[in-house]
């Protein structure tokens, strides 16, 4: 028979949040909470990194919008536009994986805008012509050399000018003794008018422009720091004025002459009304506001004309102070710029023995 006991039952135990594989973060004190506390840790890590990565690259996205390039630093961060906006590219994608959403939202601005002006000098503009035939004698073959203080091998000037058959040659940074190299080397049979200025022993103000044309009006164009000589050549009939340029760099905390200069261009070439061709270095960028001051609504480059975005001239086989590496040439600073009635028939760069610029070689069809 069995017996009934008056004694309550003992309560029944109620189940664990652990024996659900549960538990809170009051009780842990586990590695579950530290993880999150380190993963929250290398999330704000990432987020810092790529603010202090973006910040140069927007700085230098950012000095292209800047309307006076006379300053210091924005003269020297302006060329590498195109560099930074590359960099914004990466940034961007890294800053929407990690769901930085200021960031992002910073960087696809830039980038829009960015990619909207760097676009378009990868497509031939109006003034680029389909074809050049160099028997007219209004095509021209014209060649800019910067010569380094004269260091540049006058052999491959010479063979160069020989096999591309140019007829306007102009020589920054021209010396007696690379003046006397070329005409040792046969530049004067090829090119015997010449005019030249400022052309003394180590000095990086010399110029010379060569032609296989006579000159005439010639000018040494000795007013400014470098000789930016110029002359009157007949094109067919047609009188066109070549003139070489080589303005000062934009030194670090120096850049008044070379603004100075770039807008005494300006106003020299505007206001002359025969129509020109500007070749030389004008260590300047598209990017420049001084530059495209420059072209204003009469001059194109030919570098532009013609599509090349990528275009780069200096500073060629430079070697970095680290471990001697030298490193290709990153800027284009050398130009053909032509006047609105001409065409651009091809450009391109070619790496000179003893120089760190590239030569640039270019057909223009004047008209």
């Amino acid at each position: 028979m069995t017996q009934h006991s008056d004694a309550p039952a003992p309560p029944a135990t109620e189940p664990s949040l652990q024996e659900f594989g549960e538990t809170n973060d009051g009780d842990l004190g586990t590695d579950e909470a530290r993880g999150r506390e380190g993963l929250r840790a290398w999330h704000r890590f990432v987020g810092w990194f790529l603010w202090l990565c973006s910040l140069p690259v927007l700085a230098v996205l950012g000095s292209r919008a800047v309307p006076d390039d006379g300053i210091t630093p924005v003269a020297q961060l302006v060329p590498f536009f195109t560099y930074a906006l590359a960099a914004a590219v990466v940034l961007l994608v890294l800053a929407v994986t990690a769901r930085r959403q200021l960031l992002s939202a910073v960087l696809v601005v830039c980038v829009g805008a960015g990619g909207f002006l760097a676009g378009s000098s990868f497509l031939p503009g109006e003034h680029a012509a389909t074809g050049a035939d160099l028997t007219d004698p209004r095509t021209l073959r014209l060649m800019t050399v910067n010569a380094l203080y004269g260091s540049a091998d006058a052999e491959w000037i010479v063979g160069t000018v020989r096999a591309e058959e140019v007829e306007i040659l102009a020589v920054q940074e021209l010396t007696p003794e690379l003046d006397r190299e070329l005409a040792d080397a046969g530049l004067g049979e090829l090119l015997p008018h010449q005019v030249t200025g400022k052309v003394e022993t180590g000095s990086p103000a010399g110029s010379g422009l060569y032609s296989a044309l006579p000159l005439r009006d010639e000018r040494a164009g000795e007013s400014s720091t470098f000789a930016m000589p110029s002359a009157v050549i007949d094109a067919g009939g047609l009188d066109v004025r070549i003139r070489l340029v080589h303005p000062v760099p934009p030194m670090p905390g120096d850049t008044t002459t070379w603004k100075r200069e770039l807008a005494g261009l300006r106003q020299v070439t505007h206001a002359d009304t025969t129509p020109q061709i500007l070749l030389g270095d004008f260590n300047a960028t598209y990017d420049h506001a001084s530059f495209r001051d420059l072209l204003g609504g009469r001059f194109h480059d030919a570098w532009r004309e013609k599509g090349v975005g990528l275009a780069r001239t200096w500073p060629e086989g430079r070697s970095l102070p680290v471990l001697g590496t030298r490193i290709p040439a990153l800027i284009p600073v050398d130009h053909v710029l032509v006047d609105d009635s001409m065409r651009v028939g091809d450009v391109r760069s070619r790496i000179v023995p003893g120089s760190d610029h590239r030569a640039v070689l270019s057909t223009v069809v004047v008209r």
